[in-house]
């Protein structure tokens, strides 16, 4: 090309070189896209917050791709007032020293709930701590869980007797079997004994039949702790019929 010496012997001079306002140009990789590295990116969240959401098949940092360094006196993490949800995918979500490293400040690392309270629900196979990696100072105030089932019995005329349904006890912490005789016809009384198993097939009476009259509730409760209890119950006259309402109630925790 004539007069376009430079351009015919060096084309490469004839591309077109983007620089910063320090001078140096802009870094590419080896496919042509653009290079940030965390010594170049500079993220100031807007006053609303950031959110940032990652695409369907998840998103992966690393630590020779990002650094986040906390400040001197810590990081803080402040969820909005609708609260925060990290939801990992189907695959569990998998955080390393050698990917991820979050480090407390030396006075600690403190999460403050919101008035509404903070829940944590742990996976289906259970969330394990561990005092190195968690202490817990201070009130720890719980809502205890309870069990609580009625079942009512009609027209039992038994005189040999039948048990109820059986309860598995081992993860109640305090239970009580009531029961209620409201039978409608006269002297229709009732003999409740518990039963208590370790296997659900082998019984033994814990406590011996109870004469329990109309209109009246009698209690049990077991004295040895075995996985499985029951009622079992019968009438004392074929003639009356009786009517029992059972309730089961427990403390789970």
């Amino acid at each position: 090309m004539p007069n376009f010496k430079i351009f015919q012997d060096n084309p490469d001079y004839a591309r077109i070189k983007i620089y910063g306002n320090n001078n140096i140009p802009f870094n590419t990789d080896a496919t042509g896209n653009l290079g940030i590295t965390s010594e170049g990116l500079a993220v100031t969240a807007p006053v609303g917050g950031l959110a940032i959401t990652p695409p369907s098949e998840g998103m992966t940092i690393t630590s020779t791709g990002l650094a986040v360094t906390a400040p001197a006196n810590g990081l803080t993490v402040t969820a909005p007032a609708s609260g925060l949800s990290i939801t990992p995918p189907t695959d569990g979500l998998t955080i390393t020293s050698t990917g991820l490293a979050v480090t407390a400040p030396a006075n600690g690392l403190t999460v403050t709930a919101p008035a509404s309270g903070l829940s944590i629900t742990p996976p289906t196979e259970g969330l394990l701590i561990t005092s190195t990696g968690l202490a817990v100072t201070g009130t720890l105030s719980t809502t205890l869980a309870t069990t609580d089932v009625s079942t009512v019995i009609a027209n039992i005329t038994d005189i040999d007797g039948s048990p109820d349904a059986t309860y598995n006890v081992l993860g109640i912490a305090t239970w009580t079997f009531g029961v209620v005789n409201e039978s409608t016809e006269d002297n229709a009384q009732a003999l409740v004994k518990l039963q208590l198993s370790p296997d659900g097939t082998n019984w033994m009476d814990d406590v011996s039949y109870t004469t329990i009259n109309q209109n009246s509730l009698a209690t049990f409760v077991a004295t040895p702790f075995l996985k499985y209890a029951r009622l079992y119950y019968a009438a004392v006259n074929a003639a009356s019929a009786v009517t029992l309402n059972i309730f089961f109630q427990g403390q789970t925790s």
